[in-house]
């Protein structure tokens, strides 16, 4: 187990994608050790570990889909009081997995838009997040939902206020004018695994001028 974690994050964080999709496929309890290593507060690798998860997972329902049912099904599990565990970065691993193979998995998307009500708040900046991903590949499955996307465009959490800007984004739909002035003046970055697939930090400030452009287009 120690030897598989330390084998995988070393392909991880030298983008080793090929190498990792081989060793799930050899051994798929390997996947659950990787999305293990996602559980940090270290954004970069944490979003590496999202988009690793994800190419693999689309490789996988080639071969075993479901097992990747079942994955998903577990995630969405660990968000539940009744679990006994803490789903760390489990809204963004459902939102890069849907994102993935929407054709297969568009039956969770609900679910996933359903978190924003999940009593513990430091998971919304994550639902917040894979709305936005499914959203870069199907907009129209996000795009009803702008009204609730912007109830938290004032959220005390600079994370939330981040996300939730560029879900809007990735629908096109504007900012609206009563929130547009502080976001274009509020300097806190956020790192972001964007629609590209690159990790970044940004100002909400940029990604809003970011976002009003898009909603432009």
């Amino acid at each position: 187990m120690v030897k598989d974690r330390e084998t995988l994050r070393n392909l991880v964080e030298t983008e080793q994608y090929d190498e990792l999709r081989i060793l799930v496929q050899e051994k798929k309890n390997r996947l659950s050790t990787l999305i293990s290593l996602s559980y940090t507060a270290d954004d970069p690798f944490r979003f590496r570990i999202i988009r690793a998860t994800g190419r693999i997972v689309a490789a996988l329902v080639q071969q075993d889909l479901d097992f990747v049912r079942t994955l998903i099904s577990n995630l969405l599990w660990s968000l539940n009081d009744d679990s006994g565990s803490v789903g760390w970065s489990s809204p963004e691993l459902l939102g890069e997995i849907i994102s993935s193979r929407i054709d297969l998995f568009r039956e969770y998307i609900p679910l996933v838009i359903s978190l924003l009500g999940i009593r513990e708040t430091y998971f919304r900046p994550g639902v917040l997040w894979a709305m936005g991903r499914i959203a870069a590949q199907e907009p129209s499955h996000i795009k009803p939902y702008a009204p609730y996307i912007d109830l938290y465009l004032a959220d005390p959490v600079s994370e939330t206020r981040a996300y939730a800007v560029w879900c809007l984004g990735q629908i096109q739909a504007p900012v609206p004018e009563e929130h547009l002035g502080h976001l274009l003046q509020d300097t806190a970055q956020v790192t972001l695994l964007d629609d590209t697939g690159r990790i970044a930090t940004k100002t909400i400030a940029a990604m809003t001028r970011e976002a009003a452009e898009r909603s432009r287009q």
